[in-house]
C-alpha cells in the first residue's frame, strides 16, 4: 500500500459506539480483500472510552482523530473529507458489516466504468435482539427522479470519485441530521451518475431503540430534499403540485408503473399526463 496515497479512503465517524459493533465494523474493514486503503476514524468527543479499542489494532492503514469538542454528525463527516488522501471515498458507518469484497467489487466497477461517479449495493438488514433479517435492494442505474422518489443510493455503503465530488464542490449539507446523506446524493446526481451493484455489500444493523422524535426529524428532513428537488424540477406551483401528488404519492398501481425509471423515456404517456414541459426541463440539465 501507497501509505501517502491511498487508491480508497474509508472514513469512520465514531460517537459514543457499542464496543462489540464498533469492533466488528473495524474488523469488517481490515479484513477487506482490497488492501490498498487508508481507514480515518474522527471519534466526535465521544464520552465513553472509545481510545483503547482503536488503539488495540496494530494496522498502519489507521489514522485516528478525536474532536476536541462534539461536532455532529454532519460537520464530523465532512471533515473526514478534508483528512481523505485516497483517490475514492468509501463510507463506514460505525455499527455496519461491510462483506469481505465490498472495497474490492466497488473499486473495481468504478474503475471499469469511468461516466460512473458513486457506486453502492444492497443491505441484509439485521436486527441482533429478533434474529430477523431481510433484503434491501435498488435499482442499477438510477436517475434523478428515482432520487425524488426516496434514497436511491444506500449510503452506508457508498463509495465515489473524490475528485467528482470536489470538482462540483459537493459536501454534507449542515442543516441536515439524519437525512444529510439523502441531501448530498440530491446534489450530487444533478451532476455525476451513480450505480448500484446487484449484491449485498453491506450488513446493516437495525436498532430497537430508535427514538420516535428521531424517525420525526427525519422524516421532516427527508421532505425538505424533496421539495429541494421539486424545486429544481419545476418553477411552477402547479407543475410541483402535480409531481407532489401524482408522482412522490401515488395513489393507484397505475401511476406508479408509469412513473417508474424502465418507463420514464415513454414520451406517449408523459404527454398524457400532462408531463412534457418538466420532462423537457429535466433531460435539458442531465445532458
Amino acid at each position: 500500500m501507497n501509505s501517502e496515497y491511498p487508491k480508497i479512503s474509508v472514513l469512520l465517524p465514531i460517537y459514543n459506539t457499542n464496543e462489540k459493533h464498533l469492533k466488528e465494523c473495524i474488523e469488517s474493514i481490515l479484513n477487506q480483500t482490497f488492501k490498498d486503503f487508508e481507514l480515518i476514524i474522527l471519534n466526535d468527543a465521544s464520552t465513553v472510552d472509545l481510545d483503547n479499542i482503536i488503539n488495540s489494532y496494530n494496522d498502519d492503514r489507521i489514522r485516528y482523530y478525536k474532536n476536541e469538542t462534539n461536532l455532529g454528525i454532519t460537520k464530523t463527516r465532512n471533515k473526514l473529507l478534508e483528512l481523505a488522501k485516497g483517490k475514492y471515498i468509501a463510507v463506514a458507518d460505525h455499527d455496519d458489516i461491510s462483506v469481505a469484497m465490498r472495497f474490492e467489487k466497488e473499486y473495481n466497477f468504478l474503475e471499469k466504468h469511468p461516466n460512473i461517479s458513486i457506486v453502492s449495493g444492497w443491505l441484509e438488514i439485521f436486527n441482533e435482539n429478533t434474529g430477523r433479517k431481510k433484503l434491501w435492494k435498488r435499482k442499477a442505474y438510477p436517475k434523478y427522479l428515482d432520487f425524488l422518489r426516496g434514497i436511491a443510493l444506500f449510503h452506508p455503503a457508498a463509495m465515489w470519485r473524490k475528485a467528482d465530488f470536489e470538482k462540483y464542490n459537493l459536501k454534507y449539507e449542515e442543516g441536515y441530521f439524519g437525512a444529510q446523506d439523502y441531501a448530498l446524493f440530491s446534489k450530487a446526481v444533478l451532476y455525476l451518475k451513480s450505480a448500484n451493484i446487484q449484491e449485498i455489500l453491506l450488513k446493516y444493523r437495525q436498532h430497537n431503540t430508535n427514538a420516535s422524535n428521531q424517525k420525526r426529524r427525519m422524516s421532516i428532513e427527508i421532505d425538505r430534499v424533496k421539495e429541494e428537488m421539486l424545486n429544481f424540477l419545476c418553477s411552477s406551483k402547479k407543475d410541483r403540485k402535480f409531481l407532489r401528488d401524482k408522482f412522490l404519492f401515488p395513489k393507484t398501481n397505475f401511476i406508479k408503473n408509469v412513473f417508474s425509471v424502465e418507463n420514464i423515456h415513454s414520451y406517449k404517456i408523459i404527454r398524457i399526463l400532462g408531463f412534457k414541459i418538466v420532462m423537457r426541463r429535466f433531460q435539458t440539465q442531465n445532458h
